[in-house]
């Protein structure tokens, strides 16, 4: 039999003593799985591990908890069992745990906030998209938020396995010496109430990123301000599968001169969560794009970027806003981005949830980027006068109407016959006019010309000439009968 293992603890095979007989449990118990259990617990509920597909593998090693810690569900109960501190009281963070800031935080009414990570030893994050990171399973992460010096709240997010990660709130205790899970909700705090957003609240927001993460992100820890684990940091510790070409973002500027922190903030508090790309994120079916992509943070110009290309000029079309613009140059009052958020209420402010002040520092800056916003040049054809030129805006008279049909309207919708020449024929017709060698000629008729007038019942297509009615004194003039007028080709 084999001897006492860790192994066979995490197996539940039966444990033997030294000697090979098999103990009573009591006994068995007392003398080798009590050093066994004791271990397993100081390393947590994951420590005989398994991958995605239950395949029993080493796992993430996990942070030491606390006594009385054991047998709570995942994610625990208690803020104290997460792995955050050491020790709650006295606020010692865990090995491992690290803290960071984003270059541009989400806006939270004010509130002060604390960041922290941890990434199990030895992992790296999978940074082949860089607008989409994945992390390693075990990765945890805590916000912290607070009022006046009082904590009022820390969320957690916990990867447990491949592209599952669980979640949950807790509320601190008044004298700050415990925080318990709670479902969410409003709270009393000084001079008046805080909102803890629910699960539900808190998805609406995150399932805008595939790993559920937002602020632990490129953009946000490689651009100027970041501070804590930066990208820089990141790339230092080899910490990244795919090292980015440079460690420092720069947003370029779109010609107002004033782009870098509007386009920052818009990225933060719109593009990260809601307007961007993903197809999980809840605005994704607006098309409105807001979220910067860090391959194009070099400091070129960023006029043609998504969040200009899908904001300036653009309509909206949804039931609250239909036909409304998006961003109109030069104009914020009329732009509903503007208007949105610098308000609140509900169904009629950005972001639609867990903000209930308005950010008025940076909301000024949006308001200034818009103004220095050029118009779009008119189309080509406008013809819009010189500002100097008065405006002629009166009518016209309308030209006086022609009722006479025009003198050459037969002409144009018939084909005619050619002019006939009226000219008399001389006196010496000398010889017979050609005849058409392609037409059958009876030898009687071909000796002299007809010049006699048609029998009466022979047909003939009256020509202009046959139309215009004759003097009575020309009515009977042989040079008039003598004039034989083609026959009109009748039209097709």
């Amino acid at each position: 039999m084999p001897p006492h293992s860790f192994e066979s603890f995490c197996a539940g095979a039966p444990m033997t003593t030294m000697g090979g007989a098999r103990a009573p449990f009591w006994r068995d118990l007392r003398q080798g799985r009590r050093a066994l259990l004791l271990a397993a617990l100081a390393l947590g509920p994951a420590a005989c591990g398994d991958d995605s597909n239950g395949t029993p593998d080493a796992g993430p090693v996990e942070p030491a908890l606390p006594p009385g810690c054991a047998g709570q569900p995942v994610p625990p109960t208690t803020l104290a069992c997460t792995g955050l501190y050491v020790d709650i009281a006295s606020k010692q963070l865990n090995t491992g745990v690290e803290a960071f800031t984003p270059a541009v935080p989400l806006w939270s009414d004010g509130t002060d906030k604390q960041r922290w990570i941890r990434l199990p030893p030895g992992t790296i994050i999978d940074n082949t998209d860089p607008n989409e990171w994945v992390f390693p399973i075990g990765t945890r992460l805590w916000k912290q938020f607070s009022v006046g010096g009082k904590r009022i709240e820390t969320r957690l997010w916990h990867k447990v396995r491949t592209n599952n990660w669980v979640a949950a709130t807790y509320a601190w205790n008044a004298d700050d010496s415990a925080a318990a899970r709670t479902p969410g909700g409003d709270v009393p705090i000084a001079g008046g109430t805080y909102h803890i957003p629910t699960g539900d609240e808190c998805d609406k927001c995150h399932k805008g990123r595939s790993e559920r993460i937002l602020g632990f992100e490129h953009v946000e820890l490689g651009l100027p301000g970041a501070q804590g684990l930066t990208l820089a940091k990141l790339i230092e510790r080899k910490l990244l599968k795919v090292p980015p070409a440079t460690a420092t973002l720069a947003i370029g500027d779109d010609g107002t001169g004033v782009a870098a922190p509007a386009l920052g903030w818009l990225h933060a508090n719109c593009g990260i969560t809601c307007h961007n790309g993903n197809s999980s994120s809840v605005a994704f079916q607006a098309g409105m794009r807001l979220r910067l992509d860090p391959r194009q943070l070099d400091g070129r110009p960023l006029l043609e970027s998504d969040p200009r290309r899908t904001t300036t000029g653009i309509k909206v079309n949804a039931v609250n806003w239909n036909g409304r613009t998006r961003i109109i140059p030069g104009d914020p009052e009329a732009s509903l981005l503007y208007q949105l958020i610098s308000n609140r209420g509900e169904g009629n402010q950005m972001p639609p949830i867990a903000s209930r002040v308005v950010d008025v520092t940076n909301v000024a800056l949006i308001k200034d980027w818009i103004v220095r916003m050029a118009p779009p040049p008119p189309p080509p054809d406008a013809g819009v006068p010189d500002a100097a030129e008065p405006v002629d805006t009166a009518m016209p008279p309308p030209d006086p109407v022609d009722t006479a049909p025009p003198e050459d309207a037969v002409a144009a919708d018939l084909p005619q016959p050619p002019e006939p020449d009226l000219a008399p024929p001389p006196v010496d017709a000398g010889a017979p006019p050609e005849i058409d060698a392609a037409m059958p000629v009876d030898p009687a008729d071909a000796a002299a010309p007809d010049l006699a007038p048609p029998p009466a019942d022979t047909e003939r297509v009256p020509s202009e000439i046959d139309l215009a009615p004759a003097a009575a004194s020309d009515a009977g003039s042989p040079e008039d009968a003598a004039v034989e007028v083609p026959p009109a080709v009748p039209p097709s």
